[in-house]
């Protein structure tokens, strides 16, 4: 059986114009998966049943391409995608000289959003429960010392129920090689 590699949608934003249309599709994306959770429950599963379809078959799209997936991995890539669209009109109001921004969506390898022109910013994005779950947050500051180390302005966004949007001043890591990273918590 071939290995499936995790599809990466880069996408290239150079006005804010032009992100209503990306959330658009993920709402679509999601619209389908609404229909096809009604069809599931239609045919009356048991609970244990109805987890087992959404972990471990294809009744999700991707939020960005027309292509089935896991529910659970939607959900991880729609909320994702999510906090980087809404972190763009932060960036492109703080950085005028970065030519637009790069977004990595989806679940492969990368920074998530880059600024076409170099150097200018680097940030990594997430959405969880709690930003400490997973060390997703300590990871993601570490992941853009190391990829990122010379870009002039390095952000994490993330969104989590607990947090609306501000700068995280208590949440940023002291760790060596970390410091001039800003933590903002996004509201999605």
């Amino acid at each position: 059986m071939p290995i499936m590699l995790p599809q990466v949608m880069i996408r290239t934003v150079q006005f804010l114009e032009e992100i209503e249309p990306i959330r658009a599709q993920i709402r679509c994306a999601a619209d389908k998966t609404a229909h096809e959770l009604r069809k599931a429950m239609d045919e009356q599963p048991d609970g244990i049943e109805l987890l087992r379809r959404m972990k471990f078959t294809k009744m999700g799209f991707q939020p960005l391409v027309d292509e089935k997936l896991n529910l659970v991995e939607q959900i991880n890539q729609t909320w994702t995608c999510l906090v980087s669209l809404n972190a763009l009109p932060f960036l492109f109001a703080r950085h005028p000289d970065a030519g637009g921004f790069q977004l990595n969506l989806g679940a492969g390898a990368g920074t998530d959003i880059l600024s076409i022109a170099p150097g200018i910013v680097a940030a990594e994005t997430f959405a969880a429960v709690h930003p400490s779950n997973n060390a997703k947050l300590s990871n993601d500051m570490r992941k853009l010392a190391r990829q990122c180390p010379d870009a002039r302005a390095r952000y994490v966004f993330f969104a989590s129920p607990e947090y609306g949007h501000e700068r995280q001043h208590r949440l940023r890591s002291l760790e060596l090689g970390l410091e001039g990273i800003e933590v903002w918590s996004i509201e999605v």
